[in-house]
């Protein structure tokens, strides 16, 4: 008796999930055979109710239709809502439509024949196989191959974002398309992508998203499933030999999707593409040390200098030889010193100038190819050392565009220490390598890049990967990782050369403009590349350009002797009394300072009578300037052309800033009582010529830069 209890209260081990699962199960597979076997009883019983009263049986006829037809339009708004999918959707509709137009019938013809009961039957039958096995194979499909996006839905909370469309480029990225249902917005799809890239073990950066401008519910999500970049690219060579930089865009690499990177510089090209733009958009190029910041550099270089109506300008203050060496001898104006760097960026304003007005006086309100004038680009690297604090560089970015000047900064981390704010907000586009902190990206790139996902976090791990924004570069692509193409040193000097034949020469506007300090640059016509085997290993020199006709040498001048007091003649008339009482007078000064000493007894045997002991040879002696004598003395336009042609002389043997005690040799001989002040007016009017400016570095205080000769006026 005790068995018998003890099988009848068999305790159920399985979960509830468990037994909900079994319940579905059997009233999946079961559920059709019971419609099958039920079914006509019901259908039967309906027709013998009405068939006796054609109005009855017409109302329940249209009855059961329109309850069919209702069930139908409500189990596919179920399957919309629950995202079913295509098949399940039509296996609904079938069975409802089925069932539907069964019961009808049956109302109406009844299924007391023969022939009635057999279709009803052979129909149920037939549906009820269909469903068991459609159920079944497609059950255990779905568990093999179930979309990743319903298993996010369920797993990260997707419900209100709906997949419109994916699809594959065949190249390790997908676009999927997402509508926002019930007001969800970008935002919250934005907040899920961390715990979405989590769970298709993606790194962080590799799903990206942007915002249909016209319809705010339409998210385009773009996922990089394969990092197609790791191997990388060679170089192609130059992407458009000979033709102008207002032809066709640069190309500097290409994108993880296998598209080419393509740079639009001047904003005016012939044939712009996809890169249309309209404006010069100065940029800053930012990563850390050996993110490939560099590279992507000497590919800009070396594209330029395969092009026509292009000059290119490189600064770089710390390690110019090393960095763009293999490119300098296609460089037209490389600076490689700090105070050289601070007078261009003195004597580029007048350039600017002169650029546009020339360009306005062709009715041209910015650079266009064919206008005469090279297009300029200007290439700073590590401009920390130059670009804080200089307000020369801000007014400049300010100004550069309408004249046809592409400036781009690059630094290792555009902060307000290393760069103004006023000259950041004045470089629009940029390119971000690899950064330490993927937040700094802030400093570089646009909001609407790191709004849809960009994060450059990787460091000097993946040299030459960046995001490149504006430029011409549509913005759906701002936030789609890029990799500079590989090229040797000695490819791109080789390209460099063969471009010779093609550069276009500095147009006579801006060289003018330059003045002494482009005419006076050192220039390179060979590269500096490292030595091969069976190599001669002759260091490249450098070709200065050739120098202007020195001017007449001025006459020798000498040092003015020392000032010695006033002449004995002049000691004639002092009276001796007084003479006397001054010198009393001076023995009770000197006796209050003996009393007062801190070192009493040290001087006790000074008198005022005695003579002082010579100084020891190596004192050193403190002089003033001082009076010349007569014979030494010049005309005030003598002295200055002696001036002038001192300055010019430094000017061409390279010397960058004096201090004017180095020409108090010589304003101190001109011929009129007030020789400070005449001096102090010559140096206005240098400063106001644009002769000389003052040196505003730290260390600069008191000495003036070089900007020109002063003789050029006058030649």
């Amino acid at each position: 008796m005790a068995r018998r209890i003890s099988k009848a209260k068999s305790i159920d081990t399985r979960t509830e999930e468990e037994q909900q699962q079994d319940r579905a199960r059997r009233l999946r597979y079961g559920g059709p055979w019971a419609i099958t076997a039920l079914g006509p009883v019901l259908v039967e019983g309906a027709h013998v109710a009405v068939s006796g009263n054609p109005a009855a049986l017409a109302l329940a006829t249209l009855g059961i239709a329109g309850t069919g037809a209702a069930l139908c339009k409500f189990l596919g708004h179920l399957d919309s809502k629950a995202k079913r999918d295509k098949d399940t959707v039509r296996l609904h509709q079938v069975n409802s439509v089925a069932v539907t137009a069964a019961a009808t019938l049956g109302t109406i013809t009844g299924l007391d024949t023969a022939a009635t009961a057999s279709t009803w039957a052979i129909g149920g039958v037939g549906l009820a196989l269909a469903n068991n096995l459609w159920s079944s194979f497609h059950k255990k499909g779905s568990e093999k191959g179930a979309s990743r996006w319903e298993k996010l839905e369920a797993e990260i909370g997707l419900a209100k974002h709906e997949l419109k469309e994916a699809k594959s480029n065949g190249k390790g990225t997908v676009i999927a398309t997402v509508e926002g249902k019930d007001g969800a917005t970008a935002d919250e799809l934005a907040r899920r992508i961390p715990a979405m890239a989590s769970a298709l073990k993606l790194g962080k950066g590799r799903i990206t998203h942007t915002v249909d401008d016209d319809d705010s519910s339409l998210i385009t999500m773009r996922v990089q499933v394969a990092d197609l970049l790791k191997e990388g690219f060679p170089w192609r060579g130059p992407s458009a030999f000979g033709a102008s930089i207002g032809d066709v865009p640069i190309r500097t690499g290409r994108y993880e999707d296998g598209e080419d990177l393509l740079l639009n510089l001047t904003g005016q090209l012939r044939d712009p593409g996809p890169l249309s733009n309209g404006n010069v958009e100065h940029a800053i190029a930012m990563g850390v040390n050996g993110a490939g910041k560099t590279q992507g550099n000497q590919l800009i270089i070396t594209e330029c200098c395969t092009r026509t109506e292009v000059s290119v300008i490189v600064i770089d203050c710390s390690k110019f030889q090393q960095d763009f060496g293999h490119v300098r001898h296609g460089i037209e104006w490389p600076i490689d010193k700090k105070d050289a760097a601070r007078r261009f960026f003195k004597i580029l304003p007048t350039a600017i100038e002169k650029r546009t007005d020339f360009l306005a006086a062709k009715g041209l309100s910015k650079w266009e190819p064919g206008c005469g004038l090279n297009f300029l680009v200007v290439i700073g690297e590590e401009a920390a050392d130059f670009a804080a604090d200089n307000e020369h560089y801000q007014k400049i970015l300010r100004t550069a565009r309408a004249a046809g000047i592409w400036i781009l900064t690059s630094i290792q981390r555009a902060t307000h220490n290393n760069m103004d704010t006023d000259s950041r907000a004045n470089s629009p586009a940029g390119l971000c390598f690899g950064l330490r902190d993927g937040a700094d990206a802030q400093y570089c790139l646009p909001d609407e890049a790191i709004d849809a996902g960009a994060w450059p976090q990787w460091g000097n791990r993946k040299p030459g990967y960046h995001y490149a924004a504006g430029l011409g570069i549509p913005e759906e692509r701002w936030h789609v990782t890029a990799r500079t193409e590989l090229a040797s040193k000695r490819d791109q000097a080789d390209a460099v050369t063969a471009g010779a034949a093609i550069r276009t020469p500095l147009d006579t506007i801006t060289a003018e403009a330059f003045g002494d300090l482009y005419v006076n640059r050192t220039t390179y016509d060979a590269p500096l590349l490292p030595k091969e085997e069976g190599e001669d290993n002759t260091v490249q020199q450098a070709a200065p350009s050739p120098s202007p006709a020195a001017p007449p040498a001025s006459p020798a001048v000498e040092a003015s002797p020392a000032y010695s007091g006033p002449p004995d003649e002049e000691m004639d008339d002092v009276d001796e009394e007084t003479m006397a009482a001054e010198v009393e007078e001076l023995n009770e000064m000197l006796k209050n300072v003996l009393d007062e000493d801190p070192e009493p007894g040290q001087y006790d045997h000074l008198r005022i009578e005695d003579e002082i002991e010579p100084p020891a040879e190596d004192t050193p002696v403190f002089s003033l300037p001082s009076l010349v004598e007569e014979g030494d003395r010049m005309s005030p336009e003598e002295c200055k052309s002696a001036i002038f042609a001192r300055l010019d002389k430094w000017l061409r043997e390279g010397k960058a800033s004096f201090e004017p005690k180095e020409l108090n040799d010589l304003w101190m001989r001109v011929d009129l009582e007030g020789q400070r002040s005449w001096w102090n007016r010559l140096r206005k009017q240098l400063l106001d010529d644009g002769v000389i400016s003052k040196d505003d570095s730290d260390e600069g205080y008191g000495r003036y830069d070089l900007m020109r000769s002063p003789l050029s006026d006058s030649n």
